[in-house]
């Protein structure tokens, strides 16, 4: 098979990447072949891992709208000499970009890297995104059966090339498995011009056939034969096998049931109900809840799909006290869906464009003039608060700073006094109040919990119909977790739902 066909083939499945692999050592490399093509739909993740003097680079292949299979290496302390990395949060700072060619472009899906899921038995791990890619992306499909001593695979990297340290486009290189084992694939350079080279930890290594692309492994390590600044002239590089892992990958994916989730009392019952988008249909459903913190079988909201919404809330914005929906758009659009009370909508407009930059919102009447309004995180740390009028949202004023580390937000009354205040869970996983003044603003935080990182979707609502804020929560066991509010910023011990709730 040709360079060239290669080349075009691999452009339509796979972006822009950069990693990191290691073979006897050596911080692994990235693909010095020739360009990937630009512009194309792509299932190849560039991570971004650390800040400062820190940062590193990997990639990785999307295997899920929420998932993403890179090497383990990636995210140990020491990349040199790894060791086990712990699940849960990672611990650096870590940016996933998928879908795009180019680093310098714009189009694509970022997002934050909220979890990771180590493999037990190889230099593998899954990290979860804290927003789903659109539906537009592609994830690359895993081979049902592994590949052979003599095949040729094709990988691609956005890192370190003969000629460029940071290269603006993806490259792609041929290598040849030269033997295999029950985990590994042994490989080295189809030619004298194809190595990985630094930056390219984590990137897939694919089978090209007739049926399309198919993913048989993940690079790990690299002797960076012939990269940039190298003396070495070995391409030899190590890949761990994927064909045998289609069973963990799908389990550990299958804990995100809920793309996105929040909750009100959409039937009214008195009781609130869980509004949760299914990672499997993009459809939007209602758990009516028993008013006691279980929740029972779904219905659908709507027959439209709310496909590439990334954030999600719920109060009564018209003011006609039946709960409606707020969903935030990839396009940047905010949709207003007015509640029938009935656990459906009576349609949607747009209320706001220009959301691209919102990261974090969550709903309530915050100034007291009993019609919903808005508080929302933007990526620059600043936290906005957007009044409602019934109809539509008043512009943004900044209400406080330095927001850029929290990474959940939920409203409600929960000190009793009658004002809208706010919960937001940390990136250490403390759990802090922010009391209400009444006017959109807030008092000093409070630290009134720990140990919240597990939790990865946050609701308020009254379940159990006592007239007080509780908090419910999806934790990344996929289970729903309502924690009874106790009126003085503090909460008693959680009713579980098991997942998938259905």
């Amino acid at each position: 098979m040709s360079r060239t066909r290669n080349r075009s083939m691999l452009a339509a499945a796979l972006a822009a990447v950069t990693g990191a692999a290691i073979l006897t050592g050596t911080p692994a490399t990235a693909a010095t072949g020739p360009d990937a093509l630009a512009g194309t739909e792509a299932s190849v993740a560039r991570l971004h891992i650390g800040e400062g003097d820190t940062t590193r680079s990997c990639s990785g292949a999307l295997v899920d709208r929420q998932w993403v299979l890179t090497a383990a290496a990636c995210f140990a302390v020491d990349p040199v000499n790894p060791t086990q990395v712990a699940a849960g949060k990672p611990a650096l700072k870590t940016t996933a970009t998928i879908g795009r060619s180019s680093l310098t472009g714009t189009g694509g899906h970022a997002a934050d890297v909220a979890e990771l899921v180590p493999s037990l038995t190889g230099d593998l791990v899954m990290a979860r995104l804290a927003t789903p890619t659109p539906t537009g992306i592609a994830p690359i499909e895993l081979a049902a059966s592994p590949a052979g001593e003599g095949d040729t695979l094709q990988a691609v990297g956005f890192g370190r090339t003969r000629t460029e340290w940071v290269p603006g486009a993806a490259h792609t290189a041929s290598m040849k498995i030269s033997a295999l084992s029950d985990t590994e694939l042994t490989l080295a350079g189809a030619t004298a011009n194809d190595a990985l080279c630094k930056g390219d930890t984590g990137a897939p290594l694919l089978r090209e056939a007739e049926e399309g692309v198919a993913l048989v492994g993940i690079a790990t390590r690299s002797r960076q034969g012939g990269c940039l600044g190298e003396s070495e002239t070995r391409t030899d590089a190590v890949a761990t096998r994927t064909d045998d892992l289609a069973d963990w990958i799908a389990t550990t994916a299958g804990r995100s049931w809920a793309l996105l989730m929040t909750a009100a009392d959409f039937n009214g019952d008195k009781k609130a109900d869980l509004l949760a988008i299914d990672a499997a249909d993009d459809f939007l459903y209602a758990q009516p809840g028993d008013g006691k913190g279980k929740f029972g079988k779904r219905v659908k909201v709507n027959e439209g799909r709310w496909t590439n919404m990334r954030l999600l809330a719920a109060t009564d914005f018209t003011g006609d006290g039946k709960a409606d929906i707020l969903a935030a758009n990839t396009n940047g659009n905010l949709y207003l869906y007015p509640g029938n009370g009935r656990n459906g909508i009576t349609g949607s407009s747009v209320v706001a464009s220009g959301w691209g930059g919102i990261r974090l919102m969550t709903a309530a009447d915050f100034n007291g003039d009993k019609k919903g309004d808005l508080i929302a995180a933007h990526t620059n740390g600043n936290l906005f608060f957007y009044p409602g009028n019934g109809k539509n949202f008043a512009s943004g004023s900044v209400t406080s700073t330095g927001w850029t580390n929290m990474r959940m937000l939920s409203a409600g009354d929960f000190t009793g006094d009658g004002k809208a205040d706010i919960y937001a869970v940390h990136n250490s996983g403390d759990l802090y109040l922010y009391s209400g003044k009444g006017n959109g603003t807030f008092n000093t935080a409070s630290r009134t919990g720990r140990g919240w990182q597990s939790m990865r979707l946050l609701s308020e609502a009254d379940f159990n119909g006592d007239q007080k804020s509780d908090l419910i929560a999806i934790h990344t066991n996929g289970s729903i977790y309502a924690y009874p509010g106790n009126d003085k910023g503090g909460f008693g011990t959680p009713v579980v739902t098991p997942a998938p709730a259905t």
